[in-house]
This record gives structure tokens, sequence and C-alpha cells, in this order.
């Protein structure tokens, strides 16, 4: 049975009614993660996630929700991606300038993502009816998480990462033909760092962030050749939890950051596993939202939008995997995993975070 929580409507929140949320509906009652936010030129705001038994299983599925502009209730998710034989991960959505809406998202053998490939569907009416399934980047191995970047050019521009038996490694692929062709250009030592977000910035570079397999800092690098090479990463002054992170540029040219404020090099973290496999899990709580005024170099402005409640503790898996937009009201958007039980939508006003 569902959970009677996970009806879709937006509320003020019982604890700051400056925020409103809602908890979206979900096909499967198991797992639920790695959300994506995207406003269509409609005013409609999308959001896909997967959903299904577990990470990695074949029963494990690609879902979209439609919030309709003006309305107050997201509708139930519909099936997008569901190859019975592979697990469907970690989509991404964007809709090119001829109104085309394109779905990216990895698929795998089951529980092995060395063997993913990159997948692509395109709808011409924003969403409703869409293309099969095609390979666009074989792989194997390729994963994405972080939607692509539309540059001021004309490209295209997809944070993407490696899945290898060496370990994992960052990259990006560029299309210059509105996503039908890609070329590939590395980020060098970029290795354990992933999952890679960008946005550009006033002067025309491009700014990007990371998560870190080490739970230590989230760490960033800089591009003024729109994409096509990369300066050393560097560790930030903002806690990484081994857990994603995404960045998008406001209307007014601030950055807006969503990230969990956490790390083990912080020692925030809770004993998971047992025997043998018992380790430390750096903690996936609180879910932080913080600006910057000077395109990614400092934020002064930084508030919890989710702390640990009395569910949290009986649930190591925390709230984590964030997407962040503004639509064209002017309202901040966030979307993440809840308790990987559903997806948690929540609106406020850029002046909550600098309040």
């Amino acid at each position: 049975m569902s959970d009677p929580r996970f009806d879709g409507v937006v509320r003020p929140s019982p604890s700051d009614p400056r925020l409103h949320e809602a908890l979206l509906p979900t096909l499967h009652p198991g797992d639920s993660h790695a959300a994506n936010l995207l406003e269509l030129d409609d005013g409609d705001l999308l959001c896909t996630w997967f959903n299904g038994p577990d990470e990695g299983d074949p029963g494990t599925n690609v879902v979209l929700s439609r919030l309709p502009s003006g309305s107050g209730r997201w509708t139930p998710p519909v099936l997008l991606a569901a190859d019975p034989e592979r697990a469907e991960q970690n989509p991404v959505l964007a809709q090119g300038p001829d109104g085309t809406l394109w779905l990216f998202h990895p698929s795998d053998e089951p529980h092995d993502q060395k063997t993913a490939r990159l997948v692509v569907r395109t709808s011409p009416d924003r969403g409703r009816t869409w293309s099969p399934p095609r390979t666009l980047i074989e792989g194997p191995g390729i994963f994405v998480r972080n939607p692509p970047l539309l540059l001021g050019d004309g490209s295209w521009l997809l944070p993407a990462y490696w899945c290898r038996t060496t370990g994992e490694h960052s990259t990006v692929m560029i299309s210059k033909d509105a996503g039908h062709t890609w070329d590939e250009h590395d980020l060098p030592d970029s290795d354990h760092l992933v999952q890679m977000t960008a946005v550009q910035r006033d002067d025309g570079s491009l700014f990007a962030m990371f998560r870190s397999r080490a739970a230590d800092r989230i760490h960033a690098s800089d591009s003024h050749d729109l994409g096509r090479t990369w300066r050393p990463l560097v560790k930030t002054e903002l806690p990484n939890n081994n857990s994603a992170v995404q960045l998008t540029r406001l209307r007014g040219g601030a950055l807006a950051l969503i990230y969990n404020d956490a790390s083990l090099e912080r020692d925030q973290f809770r004993w998971v596993g047992e025997g043998t496999g018992r380790r430390k899990k750096a903690l996936r709580t609180p879910l932080t939202l913080a600006l910057s005024e000077d395109g990614g170099r400092t934020w002064p402005y930084r508030r919890d939008v989710q702390t640990a409640d009395d569910e949290y503790w009986d649930n190591e898996l925390g709230y984590s995997y964030p997407s962040v937009t503004q639509t064209r009201d002017g309202r901040l958007h966030l979307a993440y995993s809840y308790l990987r039980k559903t997806i948690k939508h929540v609106q406020l006003d850029e002046e909550w975070v600098r309040a």
C-alpha cells in the first residue's frame, strides 16, 4: 500500500510556512532516487527519477511526474524507461531550442555500472509521447547525473563520468548539432571526482563542481573555452559526503548550490552494515542551499532546507541527490530523495536563503 503522504499536493511546510512542499506519488514502494527538475517552455515543471525495488535491480526504471503550470498537485508518475534485463538510473532532462524534450539516462546490467551505456529518448510534445529508446553512447561504463548545459554558442555540454575497473573518472560530452552527435573532452586528474554539475558565468566562462568519493569536500574547476579544456580540480571550502550536488545560475546572476553539509573529514557519519562489512558512512543530512554572488568563489549565504527528523534515524539513506532550478516566476524549486522512499519537492524564494 502506498504511503498516504505521497499524494503530490503542494502545501505550506508545517515547519516554515514560507516554504511549500510535496511528497510525490510513486509507482513502486521500494527505491526512489536521483531526481532532476526541468521547467518547460509552457511553464509546466517536470521531475524525473528512478523508481523500483532497489538501485541496480532490473525492475528499477525511469519515471516522470508533472506539476502543470498553475496547478498545486504533481501528477502520478508515468514509466519512461523499463528494459526488463537492465537497470535504468540517473535520468536527466533538457529542452532544446526547437522545443524537443530530451531524456538521457544510463542503463546497465544488474548491479554493474561498468556495463552502462547512455540511452536517449525524445519527445515532440513536452513529454506526453516519446520516441523509442536508442543508445547514444555505447560505453561501456558511461554514467551521467546532472543535466546538460546549453551554451551561448549553441553547443550542448553533458557532464558524464566513466565507471571502470580502475575507478571512476569525469569527462564531458559536447554536441554542436543539437544533441545528435557528441565529442568527448576529458577532465585530467579527476579520478574519484564525479557527477559534475556546471553553469555558465556572466563572463562566459564555465564553472563546475564535483562529488568526491573521499567524502571530504566538494571540488571545483572552470573552463574558458566552453568546456573543451578544464583547469585542475581543487577542493572548495564546502563539505561533501560522497553524494551528489547540483548548481544552477539564477536570473539575477547569483549561483545556487544544493548539497549535504556533512563529510567524513568532519567526522559526520553513522555506522552501517554488519560484521566485516561494517563501515562509516557520511551523513546525508542536513540538505543545504547556498548562494554565491562571485561566480562560485565564495558562498556567504547558506541555509538548511531539510534536517534530520525522527523518521531519519530509522533510515540510513537520508536526504540526498538534490536538484535545483528557478522557474520563470522567480521561485526556486528543489527535489531530492526523501529517505529513498519518495521524492520531496520544496518551493521557496531566493530571499529566504539570504534572510
